[in-house]
């Protein structure tokens, strides 16, 4: 079998067929180096595979790509991971007079700090602006990486609460209208499972809150 070693600048490599023969597992110990020259007989490069893992003989080995999310492994390698534990997806939000900005859900079903410090300032009142205004400079917005208010926390709750279930519903729709492409059903699955995931865990801490 023919073996092609690829370079890709800073530091990294790939080689063909070899590591693409390998699936991926985003919880997988196993990593993969080259060393340049140290041929068992003669120059050439040798592919050195350690695993922290424990496989019985005949077991299938794994390799993780990284820690990509759904959307990079169907798009860059043609798959999508269940229950994956790096997946992260984003919705694009458009208010009046503010730029485009995405809220993003991790894989826990946490709302990353941007998009909601984001929120926690296009959703504050007059007088809670008025803390914005009186910052001396230098001091930044830091502020906003904690609630400024019950009130406006729970606004910000319940927008990021409606913007992804609706989302949710349009990939749950997405996912039964392409039941004929297990890829694309799979995919959309799992983007409404982690917008639902975020809801309940919004809605733990607001178990009354509408959206």
């Amino acid at each position: 079998m023919d073996l092609y070693f690829f370079s890709l600048g800073q530091n990294l490599a790939a080689m063909t067929p070899m590591l693409d023969m390998i699936n991926h597992d985003g919880t997988a110990q196993t990593r993969a180096r080259i060393e340049a020259d140290k041929g068992f007989s003669g120059s050439g490069d040798v592919l050195h595979l350690t695993t922290g893992t424990s496989y019985a003989k005949g077991d299938e080995a794994y390799i993780s790509y990284g820690n990509l999310a759904n959307l990079d492994t169907f798009v860059d390698y043609g798959f999508v991971e269940e229950n994956n534990i790096h997946n992260s997806e984003s919705v694009e939000v458009r208010m009046m007079r503010q730029r485009p900005f995405p809220i993003t859900v991790y894989a826990d079903g946490s709302i990353d700090a941007g998009s909601t410090a984001t929120l926690r300032y296009n959703l504050a009142s007059e007088e809670e602006l008025e803390i914005f205004s009186n910052l001396e400079e230098g001091q930044g917005l830091g502020i906003l990486a904690k609630p400024i208010s019950d009130r406006n926390e729970l606004d910000v709750s319940s927008f990021i609460a409606s913007t992804i279930a609706e989302a949710s519903e349009e990939a749950r729709a997405g996912a039964d209208d392409a039941k004929g492409d297990s890829l694309v059903h799979t995919y959309l699955s799992e983007r409404a499972k982690l917008f639902d995931l975020a809801i309940e865990k919004i809605k733990s801490k607001y178990p009354a809150l509408e959206y």
